[in-house]
């Protein structure tokens, strides 16, 4: 299922082997070297002479000091002793299941959608080449959280399984899943502090089917476009107050001030209402608060699953006062849609924050850029 959904309203079992001792840090004679990403805090790689470790930190909120290894070999090859009786995957991955559609998105990106056959959330799924294995029955729907069709997984014999968790909690769906024989990656990219570390991690994805040269070229080019992009309002005086998000019954859970969105906001020139808060995660803010403050907000965007004005209006008639309904400039991204209210902001522009920056770039300081066209913005008239 989407992350969004997670992030909007606020993660392993001991069967995965733990770190290797500082004794073991060679392999077949050759001393690893370590390629941790470079935007990404979630993960590293090293690579040994004859396999690749793999090391997920801290994969849910709240985590301490949790630290995960996978071991990649290459199909055909021999698995070195050192690493005999350790979570070992061979590569490059044939068959695989994603417990979030914005895994989809790193293995688009890489060119291995054919390499999916489970998924999780397809109902929020915007990726059209996945949905028609879907219908074609190709790819099939697993379930998630405490609704895994764990029948379903252990039919489909997959390498593996790549899922994430939210809380400890995930243990049990983990355990369950390792007692069936099942391998399990867990994936962490959305704690990523900043929208370049969330694309990062295509090279953790990319390692697992022998591309990381393509991954690391993959990852670059979004690098230099994000960067070129956010220097393009480097000099712009004025920064418009911006108001995200909208309430869920009483209670508005506003964007940390340190999250994702704040930094995409803060790169394209804007404003965020609550930059001063020091949170990555949404935290609740009461109705009469938010009301105060977007009385500085010159845009209003990612406004839920909200595709008219009077949709938004029907929540509060007071929004009707807020200067940038006022002035018609309330934005939503999801601009393409599933039937289930799932968008592709939250696949395909994962790996691409680029894309995004530019859109915002667009909506905040339209002079800019002569294309007005979105990726994955509209504007909700």
């Amino acid at each position: 299922m989407q992350h969004r959904i997670v992030i909007l309203f606020l993660c392993l079992g001991c069967f995965i082997s733990c770190s290797v001792s500082p004794d073991n840090k060679k392999s077949s004679g050759n001393l690893s070297r370590s390629t941790s990403a470079i935007d990404a805090t979630g993960f590293t790689i090293e690579h040994f002479g004859k396999f690749k470790k793999l090391t997920v930190i801290d994969p849910w909120q709240k985590s301490a000091n949790n630290q995960f290894d996978y071991y990649l070999v290459e199909r055909g090859k021999e698995v070195p002793e050192e690493i005999k009786g350790k979570q070992i995957f061979y590569t490059p991955l044939h068959n695989v299941i994603c417990l979030s559609t914005t895994h989809i998105g790193y293995l688009d990106a890489l060119g291995e959608l054919s390499s999916v056959t489970g998924l999780s959330g397809s109902a929020y799924l915007t990726n059209s080449e996945i949905r028609k294995g879907i219908e074609e029955s190709r790819v099939h729907e697993v379930g998630y959280d405490r609704g895994l069709n764990y029948e379903m997984i252990v039919k489909l014999k997959p390498d593996v399984v790549f899922a994430y968790g939210i809380g400890s909690e995930i243990n049990a769906q983990i355990n369950k899943l390792h007692d069936l024989g099942i391998p399990v990656v867990l994936v962490g990219e959305y704690l990523e502090q900043t929208p370049l570390g969330k694309a990062d991690w295509i090279e953790f994805f990319g390692a697992f089917y022998g591309k990381g040269k393509e991954a690391d070229a993959i990852f670059k080019k979004i690098k230099s476009s994000y960067d070129a992009i956010k220097s393009s309002v480097s000099g712009e005086k004025v920064k418009p107050g911006v108001l995200t998000g909208l309430p869920f019954k009483d209670t508005w859970w506003m964007a940390g001030g340190r999250s994702n969105l704040a930094v995409l906001i803060e790169d394209a020139g804007g404003n965020f209402l609550w930059n001063e808060n020091t949170s990555r995660e949404a935290f609740p803010v009461s109705l009469e608060e938010v009301f105060l403050r977007a009385a500085k907000a010159d845009y209003w965007i990612n406004c839920g699953n909200i595709t008219k004005m009077d949709e938004l209006l029907t929540f509060d008639a007071r929004f009707g006062q807020v200067p940038a309904v006022e002035k018609s400039q309330v934005y939503n991204n999801n601009l393409h849609a599933s039937p289930g209210g799932g968008t592709d902001y939250w696949e395909s522009g994962v790996v691409h924050p680029d894309l995004i920056l530019k859109d915002l770039v667009k909506i905040f300081h339209p002079h800019i850029y002569d294309n007005k066209d979105f990726n994955y913005y509209q504007k909700i008239n």
